[in-house]
């Protein structure tokens, strides 16, 4: 059965899920009500956002799957695309 699985969502990060998760809100707020079409649209373009950002800095500071000392910055990036999202959705409506 797991062979039929057209995507996997286990492989991808939780970033690119939620952004998954925004699009889809963003493609069904179209169709059922329109006013709601931004929030689908900037949790996508946070997901994507926050995945780039959280590739690049893994790859900037992992070393052969040890964490680095400095890998904190990472998560601080993400704790910051966060509360963004979170602000720039609060501020829409």
């Amino acid at each position: 059965m797991s062979n039929l699985n057209i995507v996997n969502l286990n492989n991808f990060t939780w970033q690119l899920n939620i952004a998954i998760i925004g699009g889809v809100f963003a493609v069904f707020s179209l169709i059922y009500n329109e006013k709601y079409i931004y929030y689908g649209l900037i949790t996508f373009a946070f997901g994507v956002l926050s995945h780039v950002i959280y590739k690049f800095f893994e790859w900037l500071f992992r070393e052969e799957g040890t964490g680095n000392k400095y890998y904190w910055i990472t998560h601080t990036a993400n704790i910051l695309c966060a509360a963004l999202w979170i602000m720039a959705l609060l501020l829409i409506y």
